[in-house]
């Protein structure tokens, strides 16, 4: 990719810790018109109990049902106006509600959000109403294999832990769920402390300390606990190591879908981006190795790729394809056959050059878009407590070496702990064998 262009603005970090705890951090892009808003909640599907599982997505939905000064429909109506967008989203490790307006809109956001935050109403009509939907959302991913393989193939490697449980819940969970359920969970998550606000765009910091004030008085945050939680009180509970095995699952379909994973590195292990670099070679893109041996040279999958899912203190590097049922185990042992690849021979540096500016050139694109830098820049104080710049994290994935790739490779793929998860129609019986052979089930 040669010599990294300086920025075309001086971009500007800075975070304020208000005195309760809430965070707010910032990333100023004078260029730019627009301007990313984003609240970060460290609650999501690992911080739940088994009879909780579903509440963080659930609790999500509700935050746009109302406050006390504002419908539902006013709430989406006032950032429709201004031709912006809100959104949100739940993950296994937090909660994100985010807002995209012009600069001009800063005020806007700041007091949609913070409303939400403080002075939503779950009210018990949209509680019930909204119970519908999810059960509807739920409904869908189970119609959607590949999506439901995932969640079946995170279900085995973690077991009964948070980081197991599908995110949106189960149809049985969430109809168990009520009204007081949520308001204890929310109460108990929705803690100055646990909360960080990102922004990225064209505002000064101090002009979004002055908005957020509201949020700073104590007040404004009634039942909260006194004293600060500890993480087991919150529901961390540390990560199991993943499980190995072969899990097949029937469903009526055309295809098979063929998950294929090994344990890996967590998202604050050095080894991280040689993960990533790991990665990308493997299954990103079409030029990937995965990609060129599974479907342009054996045609035998038309979706062929590889993921690494990275968590505080636990990581998961999985290959997805999908296959006739006839093909799996020439998929499973093509996979096997690009791990060992890498384990044995290194990459050329030309080979790692091309990988280089493959993932430097999406995060260099990212940096130009408002939302990925907020994004970017919440996960990192989540996570680390500190500040990348794009700069930084380009220079680390520039001293990733062969050898490293090659050593990281051997480390997760050598000990030979698969897990492997196949949904789909029953395979004809030679296949099975082979593949139970392959397992040694």
């Amino acid at each position: 990719m040669g010599r990294r262009r300086k920025p075309r603005s001086k971009k500007q970090f800075r975070k304020t810790v208000f005195s309760n705890g809430l965070t707010l951090v910032t990333e100023q892009h004078p260029e730019y018109r627009s301007l990313s808003v984003g609240v970060w909640v460290k609650a999501g599907t690992r911080h739940e109990r088994p009879r909780e599982t579903g509440i963080s997505h659930f609790l999500e939905h509700m935050l746009f049902k109302g406050t006390e000064t504002r419908s539902a429909l006013d709430i989406v109506r006032e950032v429709d106006r201004v031709g912006g967008e809100f959104n949100a989203f739940t993950s296994r490790e937090y909660t994100c509600f985010h807002i995209l307006v012009l600069d001009r809109d800063v005020g806007l956001a700041a007091d949609v959000l913070s409303d939400v935050l403080l002075n939503s109403t779950f009210d018990a009509g949209e509680f019930e109403t909204e119970r519908k939907v999810i059960q509807q959302e739920i409904a869908i991913t189970e119609e959607n294999p590949e999506e439901l393989a995932t969640d079946l193939f995170f279900e085995r490697l973690y077991g009964r832990h948070g980081l197991g449980r599908q995110i949106l819940g189960y149809d049985a969970s969430v109809r168990r769920l009520r009204r007081a359920d949520l308001l204890r969970y929310y109460r108990k998550h929705y803690v100055p402390e646990q909360i960080i606000i990102s922004v990225s765009g064209s505002v000064s910091h101090e002009a979004l300390v002055r908005r957020f004030r509201p949020l700073l008085g104590q007040g404004r945050w009634p039942g909260r606990p006194k004293k600060h939680q500890s993480r087991r009180k919150l529901g961390l509970v540390q990560a199991p190591r993943v499980r190995s095995g072969l899990w097949w699952e029937r469903r009526p379909s055309e295809q098979s879908h063929v998950i294929w994973g090994v344990e890996t590195a967590k998202y604050t292990s050095r080894d991280r981006f040689i993960c990533l670099l790991l990665n990308c070679y493997l299954g990103v893109g079409m030029s990937s190795l995965l990609f060129q041996e599974i479907r342009e040279k054996k045609g035998l999958a038309y979706s062929v790729y590889s993921s690494l899912s990275s968590f505080i203190d636990s990581g998961v590097l999985s290959v997805y394809a999908g296959t006739h049922p006839a093909q799996i185990f020439n998929c499973i042992k093509l996979i096997e056959e690009c791990v060992a690849q890498v384990c044995k021979t290194s990459l050329t540096e030309d080979e790692l050059a091309s990988v280089r500016d493959n993932l430097k050139g999406s995060l260099l694109l990212g940096a130009d878009n408002v939302e990925a830098r907020m994004s970017s820049i919440a996960k990192n104080e989540i996570i680390f407590g500190r500040y990348y710049s794009i700069d930084e994290v380009c220079d680390l994935i520039d001293e990733v070496t062969p050898q490293d790739i090659r050593r990281v490779a051997r480390k997760i793929f050598g000990h030979g702990k698969r897990s492997v998860l196949i949904l789909g129609p029953k395979p004809p019986r030679s296949v099975v064998k082979k593949v139970k052979d392959w397992a040694g089930d």
